[in-house]
C-alpha cells in the first residue's frame, strides 16, 4: 500500500518571535532646582515667625486685668482727717439689737502716679474715746478713684451707741491699683436709709 507524507513544517526559534511592545513610562516629576531650596526655607521661616508671633498676641490678649494692674501706695495726710455725723444707722453687724450712728470720716489722699488709681482700700485704726476698737477689722472702707494727686476722700461707717464721740483716727493708710477691678465691700458698712423719724425706709 502506497505510504502516506507528511510535509514538514519549521518552527522558528524563540529569538525570532515578535516582542509584546513594552507600556509606556510614566514620565518622572521633574526636580526642584537648586535655587528653589533656599526659597522654601525660607518661606517655612516666615510661616513660623509668623506662627510664633500670633502666639504671643493671643497669650498677652490672654492675660488678665488682675496680672497686668499695678498696685500703689496711697498716702493719707493724718492732719487731714475729720469726722462728721451722718445721722442713724441700721446697727452694727452681728448685733441687731443696737441702734448706731453713721459716722463719715473725711480726708485728703494722694496718688503718687501719673494716671488715676482704682479701688483703693483703706486701713487705719479706728478707735472711741474709751480707746475700744470701733471696727472688727483694720479695714475702714474704699476709694473708688483717686486721680494724680492729692484727692479729698469719705468713707462711711457704722458706730454703736454705747461708744462715745469723737473717734480716734490713726495711722491711715491705703492702697490701689492701676486697672478697674471689682471692688470687694467693706462687710462692716451699713447703708440702711432712714427717715428723719428713724424708721427704715
Amino acid at each position: 500500500a502506497p505510504v502516506a507524507t507528511i510535509p514538514h513544517t519549521r518552527i522558528a526559534p524563540a529569538s525570532a518571535r515578535p516582542r509584546a511592545p513594552a507600556p509606556p513610562r510614566s514620565a518622572a516629576p521633574p526636580r526642584a532646582s537648586s535655587s528653589e531650596g533656599p526659597a522654601r526655607g525660607a518661606e517655612t521661616r516666615a510661616m513660623l515667625s509668623v506662627a510664633v508671633g500670633a502666639a504671643v498676641v493671643l497669650h498677652l490678649s490672654a492675660l488678665t486685668p488682675h496680672a497686668l494692674a499695678k498696685t500703689v501706695n496711697i498716702a493719707i495726710d493724718q492732719a487731714s482727717l475729720a469726722q462728721e455725723s451722718c445721722g442713724r444707722a441700721g446697727g452694727v453687724p452681728g448685733t441687731g439689737t443696737y441702734k448706731a450712728t453713721c459716722m463719715k470720716i473725711l480726708g485728703k489722699a494722694t496718688n503718687p502716679t501719673s494716671e488715676p488709681v482704682f479701688n483703693a482700700d483703706v486701713y487705719g485704726l479706728v478707735k472711741d474715746q474709751a480707746n475700744d476698737d470701733v471696727l472688727n477689722s483694720g479695714r475702714v472702707g474704699s476709694i473708688d478713684k483717686l486721680e494724680p494727686g492729692v484727692n479729698d476722700f469719705v468713707l462711711q461707717i457704722t458706730v454703736a451707741d454705747s461708744q462715745p464721740l469723737p473717734l480716734k483716727l490713726k495711722n491711715f493708710k491705703a492702697q490701689g491699683v492701676t486697672q478697674l477691678l471689682n471692688a470687694s465691700p467693706n462687710p462692716y458698712d451699713d447703708y440702711t436709709d432712714f427717715d428723719e423719724f428713724g424708721a427704715q425706709r
